[in-house]
């Protein structure tokens, strides 16, 4: 099993970071924006926040499948 180092640590957290911060204040920004557009507040930011946060979801379960593939996951090392 591949050991992780600090940098590669921050590295992990600075992409999860930004694998969840992005479609969800994206979502919510574009939900703002339509709402403006078509006067249908809270309706649209709801909804843009729904699948920005699906979206980062989605985007969290590929980047854990990423790492097992990898062999980040857990269980033994050494084969004991």
């Amino acid at each position: 099993m591949a050991q992780l180092t600090p940098t590669g640590l921050v590295k992990i957290l600075g992409l999860v970071t930004l694998i969840m911060v992005i479609p969800i204040v994206g979502g919510s920004v574009t939900g703002l924006v339509l709402d403006g557009v078509f006067g249908t507040s809270p309706l649209l930011v709801l909804i843009g926040l729904a699948v920005g946060s699906l979206i980062a979801a989605i985007g969290i379960w590929l980047l854990i499948r990423a790492g097992a593939r990898r062999g980040f996951g857990g269980g033994t090392s050494n084969g004991a």
